[in-house]
Parts: structure tokens; C-alpha cells; sequence
């Protein structure tokens, strides 16, 4: 691991923010037509989708964003580790939905983020954890996190699973592939602002991995691994460990992991 980045600058802190912090954002948007499958409802990639924009906001808002970094000098951002999502439902075209996101704790080289997405009537109908790392855009490699994030640790709210170790460790445990794997090839549309595939993207290949009648996903879980680049071709594959239940993953033709998930329906 490289060594921690070299003296910088202290952010300093919202002048709204008191010892006591509930650093959070709220932001709204409506169901588009393009986020939904042929039923009108919401796919899954489209409400995470939401709650990266809405990840991004919040920590510009909080002074950890990319830009934020690179006006310090820093040619680092955020990766996301892992996700965990739990949905009640997904809301329809053209319906407004909330996203509510807080900064949760951290480590030396993790920070952890919570996510609520809320109906126009206040009830909520999705929750979700992550784990981010950062990585120096140049080398790819992980560093400690800077200075003064983890003072806007959001130390108010309530964990939104109810604890503060939500994930498991997943892990591909198939000895075979599976004879229905799909192949997929990195496009440069695929490429996000860190230069590699976009964590969504990895989800919906994920996603096209289970059987074509399965039900709507209910709660997953993903770890992702490693970075894909354009042009690399990637695989995925699922098997059904229990009713209901999956094991995904997306991988190098080599067997190497880009991403495992479990994904209850």
C-alpha cells in the first residue's frame, strides 16, 4: 500500500456543523421513463444510480469530493467496496422519490455511507450501506483516508440495518462456471470520471445474470474486487444457492473476481 498522502490540507469544516453532527442531504428526483423496465417500475441500477449522484452532492456539499481533493492538490477519489441494498418497493415512472445519505464512520482506509430513499408521502421504500475506499487516480492504489473526512462522520443517526457490521464476507464459492455465463465487453461508455467501469454498470451485468424469470431483487449484496477497463471483456455468471437466493459474480476470462454479489428475490 503506498504511504499516506504527504501533510494535506485539513478541509475545514460547514459552518452549520456543530460537535454534534447530523451531516446529511436530501435530494429529490423523479422516474424517468429510461430507468424503468416494460412494467413502469424502477430497475435496480437506476435507484442506485440515484443514490451514487446523490453520495457525490452530499460530499461536495461536506468538502470530500473529488473536486474537492483536486483543489487541495490530490489526484484521488472515492471507489465504492461494498453495497448492501434492501427494497421494499421501487417506485414507478414518473413518481418523486427522496434519497436522504449521511457519512456513517470510517477507518484508516475505509469510510462508510448510508442511504434512505423516501416516497412523497415520507415512507420509506429502500435502504442501503456502502463501504468506500480511496485509491490515487495515477498509481491505482488505496490510500489512507485524508484528513478531517472522518470528522463529518454523521454521529446522529441510526445505521439504517440496525448495526454498524452490515456486510458479510462474500466470496465465490462455485468450483464450475455455469453453463448459461454471459459475456460482456467494456465500452468507453462505460468508463466513470475514475477512468475505470462504473459500479453500476457492474450491476447490471450482475443483474442480467439471473434467470430471466426471476423476481424483482428484494436485498443484495456486492463486493466489488478489481477495476475493468474499455475494452476488457468481462464475464458473468449466477447459480441458485437456495430458493430465491443467488450467488453472482462478474470476472475475468481467467476466473479472476471483478465482483461478487448475493442476491435474495
Amino acid at each position: 500500500m503506498k504511504a499516506p498522502i504527504s501533510h494535506p490540507a485539513r478541509l475545514s469544516h460547514p459552518s452549520h456543523l456543530s460537535h454534534h453532527m447530523d451531516s446529511f442531504g436530501e435530494y429529490e428526483w423523479r422516474i424517468r421513463a429510461s430507468e424503468c423496465d416494460a412494467d413502469g417500475i424502477a430497475r435496480l441500477p437506476a435507484i442506485l444510480n440515484l443514490f451514487q449522484e446523490a453520495a457525490s452532492l452530499n460530499a461536495e456539499e461536506l468538502g470530500f469530493s473529488k473536486s474537492n481533493f483536486a483543489a487541495h492538490g490530490d489526484n484521488i477519489s472515492w471507489v465504492l467496496t461494498r453495497l448492501r441494498v434492501r427494497m421494499v418497493r421501487y417506485p414507478r415512472w414518473e413518481e418523486r422519490v427522496k434519497v436522504v445519505t449521511w457519512p456513517r464512520k470510517g477507518r484508516r482506509i475505509t469510510a462508510l455511507r448510508d442511504f434512505s430513499l423516501i416516497e412523497q408521502d415520507g415512507a420509506q421504500i429502500g435502504i442501503a450501506t456502502s463501504e468506500w475506499m480511496v485509491i490515487d487516480l495515477g498509481s491505482r492504489r488505496v490510500m489512507p483516508i485524508p484528513d478531517g473526512v472522518l470528522d463529518r462522520a454523521n454521529d446522529v443517526r441510526t445505521p439504517v440495518f440496525g448495526n454498524d457490521d452490515a456486510f458479510s464476507k462474500l466470496r465465490w464459492e462455485c468450483k464450475t462456471a455455469a453453463q448459461d455465463a454471459l459475456h460482456f465487453r467494456a465500452k468507453r461508455s462505460d468508463i466513470d470520471l475514475n477512468g475505470h467501469v462504473n459500479n453500476i454498470r457492474y450491476v447490471e451485468w450482475l443483474m442480467e445474470a439471473l434467470p430471466a424469470n426471476a423476481e424483482r431483487c428484494r436485498e443484495c449484496e456486492i463486493v466489488f474486487k478489481s477495476e475493468t477497463f474499455a475494452g476488457e471483456t468481462v464475464v458473468a455468471e449466477g447459480v441458485e444457492t437456495e430458493l430465491g437466493v443467488f450467488a453472482l459474480r462478474v470476472a475475468a476470462p481467467d476466473g479472476s473476481d471483478h465482483a461478487v454479489a448475493a442476491v435474495h428475490v
